[in-house]
């Protein structure tokens, strides 16, 4: 996992938040707190995100019975974050995996601590995009041209050799393609990054309809689909 992802956080000390932790786990094992538990990974910018249920707690250790997605990516970090509204101020929580079993979708996780999801801060789900698809920004007579760098349901970037003077919050369209479907989606500018010897990196803000976010929330699916076949290929299931 990387440091832009999460931080640790301290509460009281290791062993004590580390108990705390352990008694939320207890808890819902027992049913006296409703189970909400999540795991979630990021592999190239992509996150996998499933539900879990506990199924044996062996002292500081926690088994898991885990979505298959979650199994491979968990048996390549050797860690995941968790997150449940039940942890000390809905902070997040580190771990690593003493044992992960793909084809049984079970996982053993101990080393517990506290940590802030700097991820989760983002307004919603981003993923970068690995095909060349260019875009076009347009507004009055003005066009920005770029190849699309990451998107979400509410924004996107581009690495554009040439950027015009465009004020922040300019209005305008957005033209591209994605999964083979022309899009024209309203948006507006929200910043341009120095992007080094490739270029300049712009991003834009986007309200897309109901149909383009269907099309943009699939696409980020199969991301994810295609990143954890990519994981499987590269792995010896037990």
């Amino acid at each position: 996992m990387k440091s832009d992802i999460y931080h640790l956080v301290t509460v009281k000390d290791g062993a004590s938040d580390s108990a705390a932790i352990l008694e939320v786990f207890a808890e819902i094992a027992a049913g006296r707190l409703k189970n909400d538990l999540m795991l979630l990974n990021y592999y190239n910018e992509v996150p996998v995100s499933y539900g879990s249920t506990i199924a044996v707690i062996d002292g500081d250790s926690v088994e898991l019975k885990i979505h298959e997605h979650q199994a491979v990516l968990l048996k390549h970090d050797n860690s995941t974050l968790i997150k449940s509204r039940h942890f000390h101020h809905e902070l997040g929580v580190h771990c690593y995996a003493a044992y992960v079993n793909i084809a049984k979708k079970i996982a053993i996780l101990h080393n517990f601590a506290y940590a802030q999801i700097r991820a989760e801060r983002r307004e919603a789900v981003r993923v970068k995009v690995r095909d060349r698809l260019p875009l076009r920004f347009s507004y009055d007579n003005v066009t920005i041209e770029g190849n699309l760098l990451d998107i979400s349901g509410c924004g996107v970037s581009i690495r554009s050799d040439l950027v015009p003077a465009t004020k922040s919050d300019q209005e305008g369209i957005l033209s591209f393609t994605l999964a083979g479907t022309p899009l024209t989606v309203a948006g507006s500018f929200v910043r341009t990054m120095a992007g080094g010897i490739e270029g300049h990196i712009c991003v834009f803000r986007i309200k897309p309809d109901r149909m383009t976010d269907n099309i943009i929330g699939r696409f980020i699916y199969q991301r994810q689909v295609e990143i954890i076949q990519q994981l499987r290929e590269g792995m010896v299931v037990e």
